[in-house]
């Protein structure tokens, strides 16, 4: 099993991952995962099995504001900026349980701290806020988030500084 960075041939895997993992909501379109993965390959990645059918995933990119960017639309410029948005960890339900969500949220804290990324930012859905808060990530208040996250989204921040 192992984390690489994404690549084009990922794609058929993270769509299928995407499918299995958000089955009862709406899903985002090709183009839109690609945006941020083209935005910053380097905090991209894939997690693989031993079979190398790839079990999760995560998308991140710089970005310079609190206010997250929306979802199901695609970054039209590269976003710059001192803060890490990471705008998706999805596994495999069959995946789930085995570590691959912390390990691949691990790779990504190791990266903000090596590219000095000051903040990660996440917006947590589907009751996510407990898994990210044993991550380290805290809940910000007082920011908007739009319709598009749905009712009970988080938006959580983690100190890449402080730790």
């Amino acid at each position: 099993m192992s984390i690489s960075e994404i690549s084009e041939n990922s794609w058929q895997g993270i769509l299928k991952v995407q499918a299995d993992a958000y089955a009862d909501i709406l899903q985002e379109e090709i183009d839109v995962l690609k945006s941020k993965w083209k935005a910053s390959p380097e905090t991209c990645f894939v997690f693989q099995g031993p079979d190398n059918e790839i079990l999760g995933y995560l998308l991140a990119h710089p970005w310079n504001s609190d206010e997250p960017p929306k979802l199901f639309e695609a970054l039209l410029h590269k976003p710059a900026g001192d803060i890490l948005y990471l705008h998706d960890l999805a596994v495999r339900r069959k995946a789930r349980g085995f570590g691959v969500g912390k390990q691949l949220s691990s790779t990504l804290i190791e990266i903000a701290k090596l590219k000095k990324f000051e903040r990660i930012l996440l917006v947590a859905v589907q009751g996510a806020e407990g898994y990210w808060f044993k991550v380290g990530f805290r809940e910000v208040h007082n920011i908007f988030l739009g319709p598009s996250y749905g009712i009970n989204a988080k938006l959580m921040s983690f100190d890449a500084q402080g730790y």
